[in-house]
């Protein structure tokens, strides 16, 4: 029963998933060296720091590469532990690599301590409460309360706009729920803040579905003619399938998108 009690104890140390924690102070270490990594428990390790809540200092999704296991502490942190086990083996730092426009940097890790916990400049964090009503929109629209998963997804924008991740999750939450009104509002949103080629993509398909089909088939040839094979390609091919006049040509288009990946052409 100590033992439980000791564990427990340790883990209520460690912070929350939606802790908003402060920007750490100017000249703060912790993060950026191997051996002084950030302390934030077992929330620091997974596939992306931080719960997939990071964001750039302009508010954009940051490309998160993680690498395990970079240095091993062979001095204990005096930290509470986080609980996770070590199986009697020294400490391991995981190393974050963040990718910004602003450039590319390391974000150190310790996920069996939980010690200092701070954003290390010029990253922030989507609001712990914004996750939340994200989190409660998916379990909305798995439930079949659309309208109420629309509102909650409305809100997280409306709360955090300065987060792309907020306008990234709303556009793609009311495409599969084939609101592609509320769909064209979010990208347009996220276009005002974030432009981009992918972003730009989702608006055609928005249009097409919408009725706007002139004026989706202009923007995704457009888009196509810059990258011809670039990671919107599927997409932009089934908002020309979409758009085009010609019903032969418009199959073609469909199936050819299909075939590259992009499920929502494949029953055209």
């Amino acid at each position: 029963m100590t033992l439980l009690l000791l564990l427990h104890a340790a883990l209520a140390a460690c912070p929350e998933r939606t802790t908003d924690a402060p920007t750490c102070p100017a000249g703060f270490v912790r993060g950026t060296v191997d051996d002084q990594p950030l302390e934030w428990g077992r929330a620091a390790d997974g596939a992306q720091p931080w719960w997939g809540r990071l964001s750039c200092g302009d508010g954009r999704i940051p490309i998160v590469r993680r690498h395990g296991g970079v240095n091993r502490l062979d001095v204990a942190s005096t930290s509470p532990p986080s609980g996770l086990p070590t199986f009697d083996r020294a400490e391991l730092v995981d190393a974050f690599e963040v990718g910004c426009p602003s450039g590319r940097a390391v974000i150190y890790t310790n996920a069996y301590r939980c010690g200092e916990v701070c954003v290390p400049s010029p990253y922030k964090l989507l609001p712990g409460a914004v996750v939340q009503s994200m989190e409660r929109a998916q379990v909305a629209a798995k439930a079949g309360k659309v309208e109420e998963a629309l509102a909650l997804l409305k809100n997280a924008t409306v709360v955090a706009p300065d987060h792309e991740r907020t306008w990234i999750v709303r556009g793609g939450m009311t495409e599969e729920l084939g609101r592609f009104d509320e769909a064209l509002v979010a990208w347009e949103g996220a276009l005002a803040r974030f432009p981009g080629p992918l972003t730009e993509g989702h608006r055609a398909e928005a249009l097409a579905r919408t009725g706007r089909k002139e004026e989706a088939g202009k923007l995704a040839a457009a888009l196509l003619a810059e990258a011809p094979d670039g990671p919107a390609r599927a997409r932009l091919l089934c908002v020309q399938s979409l758009a085009h006049t010609d019903l032969t040509k418009a199959r073609t288009l469909a199936k050819q998108a299909c075939a590259e990946g992009f499920a929502r052409c494949c029953s055209r």
